[in-house]
């Protein structure tokens, strides 16, 4: 079974966010930035699992809070600040995160 889940990473503008894929390891997959579950990690991530970064899609607020509401099936966690840099710095480097999300990625970092 293979499992997909959307992390934020970045806040790129006034009212939208950076979501990267987070998704079941598999043979082809892009391994920039591989997740195994612990306690620093969302807790929906349950087997190695890794950030798929051509995947990666921008949400304005409106359409998050749409998503994340009192007895939603969408699942819900956080992870520490160490994991949420590894996955940003992943997606600095990533061949497969598209130009634009990376150069907004990168502007976040350096605010």
């Amino acid at each position: 079974m293979v499992s997909i889940f959307n992390i934020a990473i970045a806040q790129t503008s006034q009212s939208n966010y950076l979501f990267v894929n987070v998704t079941t390891r598999r043979n082809s997959s892009e391994t920039t930035c591989i997740l195994s579950p612990g306690a620093d990690v969302p807790n929906f991530i349950v087997h190695e699992s890794v950030v798929a970064y051509r995947f990666a899609r921008e949400m304005n607020a409106t359409e998050l809070a749409n998503l994340i509401t009192a007895g939603s099936p969408i699942p819900k966690g956080s992870c520490s600040a160490t994991i949420l840099e590894r996955i940003q710095q992943g997606g600095l480097v990533s061949s497969r995160l598209r130009n634009n999300y990376k150069a907004a990625l990168k502007a976040f970092l350096e605010q």
